[in-house]
């Protein structure tokens, strides 16, 4: 059982490591889109081309999308829940509030995950996975400081918004743990055509991006924020959840600060304080706390 649980663990953090690796990136892109590109439509943009990236590789492996109304319905609602609404709060809170401010807002999602799992899913929520979703959020919390915490309340409405996309996030994750079985891919292309539905009239009667002066940066921040944090983060998502869980999922927001002190010291020279260091043994233990044993009831009474 051990030899069996374990090699699974480990795949499952890899991916979440991925994973965060490829979010932490998308909050500094964010900036640089919405300086010139408004929210809605940055978003837009962003679920656009990852539908298509995602389309074409759907038909190059010779997949199909399912069918059934019932299962797009779930797409549509993941879409909202898990695309359309987050992405633009997110953005539209980044216009003003730090970066690091909005880490906290976001791994918020942990805990969410782990009460609505348990009330809406089938998923465990005993004390060891709730210790390690604390621990790791004392990890973010400790790597991130008072100084930041500090500042809630200032700019209340963007703060919320945040924070209610971390909970959206949730939701989604939660959705797609009830989706039939099939391929992560033809889950993941399906969402994102469905996000596309909604978001393009969105823009067009909201935004009229056709006024808006478009720059190659912001341009560019928006076809990145497709193919990587969205297209390919919807396939490593998609497989995380079917496998272990969205309370694990929900963990990798628990890397992206830690993630964004990495990438300081390897492309801007920033030293690694140890602060940092003690930050991510706490996020690495609460998310192997987390992670180990059945992520469902049913597993749980199979286990005993």
């Amino acid at each position: 059982m051990v030899r069996a649980v374990m090699p699974s663990l480990m795949r499952d953090l890899g991916l979440l490591i991925v994973l965060a690796t490829i979010w932490s990136s998308s909050f500094t892109v964010i900036k640089v889109g919405v300086e010139v590109i408004p929210p809605v439509t940055l978003t837009m943009i962003r679920i656009v081309v990852a539908a298509g990236v995602l389309y074409a590789w759907l038909k190059a492996k010779g997949q199909s999308l399912p069918s059934e109304p019932r299962v797009w319905w779930s797409f549509f609602l993941i879409g909202c829940f898990g695309n359309a609404f987050p992405f633009t709060m997110i953005n539209w809170g980044e216009q003003v509030i730090p970066s690091g401010l909005a880490a906290i807002m976001i791994a918020s999602m942990p805990l969410a995950a782990l009460l609505l799992g348990r009330i809406f899913s089938d998923e465990e929520l005993n004390v060891r996975r709730l210790t390690g979703v604390l621990v790791g959020f004392g990890g973010v919390v400790y790597l991130i400081g008072p100084q930041e915490l500090m500042a809630l309340g200032e700019q209340a409405l963007r703060q919320l918004a945040v924070a209610l996309a971390a909970v959206l996030y949730a939701v989604s994750g939660i959705l797609v743990r009830k989706l039939p079985k099939a391929s992560p891919l033809e889950h993941g292309t399906g969402v994102l055509i469905a996000s596309s539905v909604i978001l393009i009239p969105a823009s067009l009667f909201g935004d009229q991006p056709w006024t808006i002066d478009f720059t190659a940066d912001a341009l560019a921040a928006g076809v990145y924020l497709g193919v990587l944090p969205t297209a390919l983060a919807t396939i490593i998502l998609m497989t995380v959840i079917a496998s272990r869980g969205v309370t694990f999922l929900a963990l990798n927001n628990y890397l992206i600060p830690i993630l964004g002190v990495m990438w300081g010291a390897l492309f801007l020279d920033e030293a690694v304080s140890s602060d940092a260091i003690v930050a991510l043994t706490l996020i690495f233990v609460g998310i192997a706390i987390a992670g180990i044993g059945p992520a469902t009831r049913v597993e749980a009474t199979r286990a005993v």
